[in-house]
């Protein structure tokens, strides 16, 4: 996997000189919307996140052709959304690392530069380690569960999601992630199962919901074993009972590849179902997460109800698990890039809520700038200016470690501070029933 860093610095300086265009002239969201925030208010500070970058003062740069178009200020607000960015596996460290082999010691990423900082506590209803099921269901639904399991409390009674409660509301919801779809982050936004790894089932259930937007891997999940998708391999469901052909017969566009999604016009009240992997997306991803992220902005931004949209970076975990530094810091580099865009987005939208957080740690993670670590240390790596640091690592599987969460927007305000990883569902459930 290659990233450009120099378009990320690109893309980061023109959000900057954006923010300072729009700050005038973008419409503003009541105070009420955001408990606990006053127009004076500092940011709670993060550690270990690095100090403001200090080359902000430099020329913004045009923007390429394959760059984010700044959106045009408006008086518009336009409806409600909340807008769900969740780094697997992804820890404080992560996010440090992947800022300074982009940006230098002094950089920060866009997704630390958001104004509420706070620390989410993982632990599950039966483990101080949480698995992803369960954490993405205590975020889902704000009730904590055993590990393993998806939308059901720990005595296996289904729990209403965020995203069931949006659409009970007339919300437009989509889910993009970089892992198929019935993995356990976006599992446990729609379904409500005991297991984890029945994905054939998963898949199923997910269909049943009518989810307006789905956009990942996982396509054998969704093709009978005597159909012929896009990608090589046999399909999971059973014969004659396949998914796709019927979403489609009931109003999906369903697409591939990066080319069909980024040309699509898809009619409205129309849906979308991109796999675009038989199992997990390969690197470098096509689309990225960045360009998925756009397209389901596209579509669920039209409701005039409101939107909820969760976007997983999924395979950072999957990185760390295998102690793989470069690659985790490229996939965060790539998310980041992801809300970039998204926040230029929500300038021209304020009644917007954006949240970017992980479901746990993993790998236990750490830097250093001598070369002094342990046995699992990996590196050197250079900043842009050309300091060298070192990744160390403390295990292979995820940590108790708390995760850092940032936020702007309505309600972030109760995102500051030190939290279960329940306040997240709080926040969200604020934004859509408005109290």
């Amino acid at each position: 996997m290659v990233y450009n860093r120099t378009m990320l610095r690109r893309s980061i300086l023109a959000w900057l000189a954006l923010l300072v265009f729009l700050g005038a002239c973008s419409p503003q969201v009541s105070p009420e919307r955001n408990p606990g925030i006053t127009a004076t208010a500092e940011p709670t500070t993060v550690a270990p996140t690095a100090p403001p970058p200090t080359d902000v003062s430099a020329p913004t740069p045009e923007l390429s052709p394959t760059e984010t178009t700044p959106p045009t200020p408006t008086s518009d607000p336009g409806p409600p959304g909340i807008i769900l960015f969740i780094g697997d596996g992804m820890g404080a460290a992560h996010r440090q690392a992947a800022a300074w082999l982009a940006l230098g010691m002094d950089g920060t990423l866009v997704m630390d530069s958001l104004l509420i900082h706070g620390w989410a506590q993982t632990a599950s209803a039966d483990s101080p380690v949480t698995d992803s099921a369960a954490s993405a269901t205590a975020m889902a639904t704000g009730q904590l569960t055993n590990n393993q399991v998806l939308g059901m409390d720990p005595a296996g009674q289904p729990l209403e999601s965020i995203l069931e409660l949006a659409q009970a509301h007339g919300w437009a919801v989509g889910l993009v992630t970089t892992v198929p779809l019935t993995h356990a982050t976006p599992a446990a936004f729609a379904v409500h199962h005991n297991s984890r790894y029945d994905e054939p089932e998963i898949a199923r259930k997910m269909m049943a919901l009518e989810i307006d937007v789905l956009l990942g891997g996982g396509e054998d999940d969704f093709f009978g074993w005597d159909e012929a998708g896009c990608f090589t391999g046999n399909g999971r469901q059973p014969a004659g009972e396949g998914l796709v052909s019927p979403a489609v017969e009931t109003g999906y566009v369903h697409v591939c590849t990066r080319e069909e999604l980024l040309s699509l016009d898809l009619p409205p009240g129309g849906k979308l179902l991109g796999l675009f992997a038989g199992d997990e997306l390969a690197a470098p991803f096509s689309p990225s997460l960045e360009e998925m992220t756009a397209a389901a902005l596209a579509v669920l931004s039209q409701d005039p109800d409101g939107f909820f949209l969760m976007v997983e970076a999924g395979q950072i975990d999957w990185a760390a698990h295998d102690n793989q530094a470069e690659e985790v810091m490229q996939l965060t580099i790539g998310l980041d890039a992801a809300v970039t865009q998204t926040k230029i987005f929500t300038l021209a939208r304020p009644d917007t809520l954006l949240i970017v957080t992980a479901d746990h740690e993993t790998g236990g993670m750490s830097l250093n700038q001598d070369g002094a670590g342990n046995f699992r240390q990996d590196g050197p790596f250079q900043t842009p200016q050309g300091t060298t640091f070192w990744v160390d690592w403390s295990t292979g599987s995820h940590t108790g470690e708390n995760v850092p969460v940032t936020a702007e927007g309505p309600y972030s305000g109760l995102l500051a501070g030190e939290y279960p990883v329940t306040r997240i569902y709080e926040a969200m459930r604020m934004m859509v029933v408005g109290q």
